[in-house]
């Protein structure tokens, strides 16, 4: 059972997050594309870091490495 103070409330800080959100982004747009830019680029990095790494242990596991030995090396 949510109280009506709480469901206010929270609907308070809904509000205020998105309405700051919304002022940064008039303010500076061109920044705020950059960042999302930016955590993109990121998330492009570590999966093409995992892949590598995907395929580096199933390269070695093919030549004999045990998973601790290629564990410690990866």
């Amino acid at each position: 059972m949510k109280s009506p103070v709480l469901e206010t409330f929270f609907a308070g800080v809904a509000f205020g997050i998105g309405i700051t959100v919304l002022s940064l982004y008039a303010q500076k747009p061109g920044c705020f594309v950059t960042s999302l830019e930016t955590i993109e680029e990121m998330g492009r990095a570590r999966r093409a870091k995992e892949e590598k790494n995907k395929f580096l242990r199933k390269r070695l596991r093919g030549i004999g490495f045990s998973e601790k030995e290629i564990d410690e090396n990866l």
